[in-house]
């Protein structure tokens, strides 16, 4: 008899008391949040300070020494791996395909724990522009084709209500992938995805991100609306670096400000 998988929750997904230790290194200190559907959050800090961990967490990968991560009314831990990859995609900094996949063949991955679904397939091969792709070794892209991959695979994979986590999935695109990702990636929050990026570019974050979370040494300086977690003293205490806004053709932006004197 098939097993009935449980209605994916449209609760939020919450971090409480969360602690990780690599030996001696503390990565995460009690750390407690919680992400809102059908809205991006920007997990954001120097390097080092917990965003690749605290998102391993999130996914069930790292076992945390203390704390929880919940989808709806269930524990992240306490649900089978093929449930999990029916509620939560993700897109790590760098994939690893050991054998030699096609592209296609890679983002049909995505489904391994849903029903087939060839429209839902198609649709990300398209949005991620890998037509002309589709049949190449997974191999033998480059680094930002890879990513691109990885991307329409986990769109593939998301269901209605679903999260999607990122970490620093654009890291080796082009411009102009850059910009198609992050269209994609506001489309699935307009769906009421649940959308967390780890990232490095304050101000794209600004920009794409309407929360952020922001971590330094492994702990929660501050999270909430983007605007105000990207407070220029709170900034610059965890940058070291001085930042300013700027504001052209109706966007505005976070750059270091490189000015004499400032």
């Amino acid at each position: 008899m098939k097993r009935r998988r449980p209605p994916i929750p449209k609760s939020p997904l919450s971090v409480d008391g969360l602690s990780f230790t690599y030996g001696e290194l503390r990565a995460l200190r009690e750390i407690t949040v919680t992400a809102t559907p059908g809205c991006i959050t920007a997990v954001l800090g120097p390097n080092a300070a917990g965003k690749s961990t605290l998102l391993r967490c999130i996914i069930g990968v790292e076992k945390p020494q203390r704390g929880e991560v919940r989808l709806g009314n269930r524990t992240v831990r306490s649900l089978h791996a093929r449930d999990l990859a029916a509620r939560m995609a993700y897109v790590p900094q760098r994939s690893t395909v050991a054998a030699s996949f096609t592209v296609g063949q890679v983002i049909e991955l995505g489904r391994y724990a849903l029903p087939p679904d060839p429209a839902r397939i198609n649709h990300a091969i398209d949005a991620c522009d890998l037509a002309d792709l589709v049949d190449r070794p997974y191999p033998a892209l480059s680094v930002g084709q890879q990513q691109r991959v990885t991307l329409a695979r986990a769109l593939a994979q998301l269901e209605p209500g679903g999260v999607m986590v990122l970490d620093e999935p654009t890291s080796a695109m082009d411009y102009r992938h850059v910009d198609q990702t992050m269209r994609l990636l506001k489309q699935c929050a307009d769906r009421g995805a649940t959308v967390l990026i780890a990232m490095h570019d304050l101000g794209l974050a600004a920009d794409l991100a309407r929360e952020a979370w922001l971590l330094d040494e492994g702990a929660m300086i501050a999270s909430g609306e983007t605007c105000d977690v990207l407070n220029a003293d709170r900034l610059r205490a965890v940058y070291g670096v001085d930042f300013r806004w700027l504001r052209e053709d109706g966007r505005t932006w976070l750059v270091p400000d490189r000015r004499e004197g400032s």
